[in-house]
């Protein structure tokens, strides 16, 4: 019931009634078909150029009184299918996508190049040898072929053909007989099924998860040329181009096939905007704890993904190339699909002049509705929850700030010559998140996610620094009244000596600022921590002369 040799079967049908019957095909096509110039005449002597592109100036409308290539060959075979219910049965509805789409392809191909395969013009070489008694019978009498009809069928002849063959009332009902749609449904439930798989090893074990499941070659083919690295990326991308594969596509299901495509890709995006929000949360959670005897853990400990900038970084990265292969790439290849560009596949097709740039065109509309969704998720994964987690991270030291006022404090120690310790880590998470990523930050995110964490750690250095600066001032005020101001040590009471430390403390964050290539003058928290401790550079000056 899988129809196996249905391809070898038409083609052979075509080629055989080609050779026994194709002479008288011809003929009856040249002089049965109506001539254009016939048809010019029909529509009142107008301009014959402005019916060029009209199919009624090709004469495809006006019927033929002897249509032999219609009527005396297709037609049979559409009956012989569609009569016998053993054999509509196993052609139609096989219940077996695979089946289906190879019966339907054997049966479409056969359909449209049965013009060309019955009328082509047969050359002297390909032609069977004369017979012996021809040959005498010629040089008794003489020949005279040469006085024979010969009809000349044009390019535009053929077309013409097979126009009527689209046309016919028995290709109509014949192409209802195909249950495309549920067809469709059955490839798209296998799409869903492989990507929800994917997702679903994802959640268990993370975004590094191996969860492709295609050929290790297209695997590299994609890596290489598109740049994608997660390996559910890989399986969208592999699931999508199998959309388009020749024994998977069915060119009346364009649309539904496109459609699908855009399906694919919210589905993906919908997985990864419920995980930016918090809502889905990764590892396996079996009820099981630590094994006490061996000390190991059992699967993935549970972990909410969008706390981590690392994850939130390589995801949105891949969001991005998928964002651009959907309007370039993909189109290319679906393009390519539809209106194909070689010769043969465009004959095969009767694809028009205009119609492969119609065909991009709509396509592209379809997946820039992708892509329009993809956009914002990326922004406000980086301009909010990177910012806000780095900033978070970033700020942490700071709190160490309030304890440079105690180290001087009573203590009888020199005055300072280096920064505190704490400030080379203020913006370490941030510098060792750019040294990783920074090749792939999107394009259209540029520096200002830098800027942001940057300002807002300085802003909070600053006020920290104020606050300390003002505590100091009003130390010393107490202390002056008792004469205790001053406790000697190079010459710096221990006011003066917080300020140079704070001073210090400035110089090397702005210039861990301008290693991240912030302009510091532009950062107004930066700014203002250089106010506050201006006054301390005299201070500077003097331990440096000594």
């Amino acid at each position: 019931g899988e129809c196996a040799g249905l391809f070898f079967l038409l083609d052979d049908i075509a080629n055989t009634v080609a050779s026994m019957y194709g002479s008288i095909l011809r003929v009856s096509e040249g002089m049965f078909a109506p001539a254009e110039r016939d048809v010019n005449v029909e529509h009142g002597n107008g301009n014959a150029n402005e019916h060029e592109n009209d199919n009624t100036a090709k004469g495809w409308s006006t019927p033929m009184e002897v249509d032999l290539v219609t009527c005396g060959v297709w037609v049979p075979v559409a009956t012989a299918l569609m009569a016998d219910p053993g054999i509509k049965m196993a052609i139609f509805s096989p219940g077996i996508a695979n089946v289906l789409q190879a019966n339907y392809s054997a049966l479409d191909t056969f359909l449209s190049e049965l013009a060309s395969s019955l009328l082509k013009n047969v050359k002297p070489s390909d032609s069977d040898h004369k017979s012996s008694i021809a040959s005498a019978i010629v040089a008794d009498i003489g020949d005279f072929s040469h006085l024979y009809y010969q009809p000349t069928l044009t390019t535009q002849s053929i077309e013409n053909a097979q126009s009527r063959i689209y046309r016919h009332s028995t290709t109509v009902e014949f192409s209802k007989k195909w249950n495309l749609p549920i067809y469709y449904q059955l490839r798209f439930a296998e799409f869903c099924k492989r990507l929800d798989r994917a997702l679903d090893g994802v959640r268990r074990e993370g975004w590094e998860a191996n969860v492709f499941t295609g050929e290790d070659r297209d695997a590299k083919a994609i890596q290489d040329q598109l740049g994608f690295e997660l390996p559910i990326f890989l399986e969208l991308y592999d699931t999508l181009l199998s959309m388009w594969k020749s024994n998977v596509f069915l060119r009346p299901l364009t649309h539904r096939f496109l459609r699908g495509a855009v399906q694919l890709v919210g589905r993906v995006l919908g997985f990864v905007k419920e995980g930016l929000d918090g809502k889905i949360e990764f590892g396996e959670n079996n009820g099981n704890e630590n094994d006490a005897s061996s000390g190991t853990m059992v699967g993935l400990p549970p972990y909410f993904w969008h706390e981590r900038v690392e994850d939130i970084a390589m995801v949105t990265w891949e969001l991005t190339i998928l964002d651009t292969c959907m309007t370039h790439d993909y189109l290319e290849v679906i393009a390519d699909t539809v209106c194909p560009t070689d010769k043969e596949s465009r004959q095969s097709t009767h694809n028009s002049s205009i119609e492969p740039d119609e065909i991009r065109a709509l396509a592209s509309d379809v997946l820039m509705e992708s892509s329009h969704e993809i956009s914002p998720v990326v922004s406000h994964s980086w301009n909010a929850l990177i910012v806000d987690n780095l900033t978070s991270q970033c700020s942490v030291p700071l709190s160490a700030v309030k304890g440079v006022a105690a180290t001087y404090r009573m203590t009888n120690r020199p005055p300072p010559t280096q920064a505190s310790p704490f400030v080379a880590t203020i913006l370490r998470p941030l510098k060792d998140f750019d040294s990783s990523y920074s090749s792939r930050t999107p394009p259209q995110i540029g520096d200002d996610w830098k800027y942001q964490i940057i300002g807002t750690v300085s802003t909070k250095f600053s006020v920290a620094v104020e606050e300390l600066i003002a505590t100091v001032k009003r130390t010393e005020e107490a202390l002056k009244s008792r004469k205790t101001r001053r406790m000697m040590a190079g010459g710096m009471s221990d006011g003066e000596k917080v300020k140079l430390q704070l001073y210090l403390d400035h110089r090397e964050f702005r210039s861990q600022v301008e290693e991240l290539g912030v302009d510091a003058e532009s950062v107004e928290g930066l700014v203002k921590l250089g106010q506050l401790t201006q006054e301390a550079e005299c201070l500077f000056l003097q331990s440096q002369s000594k």
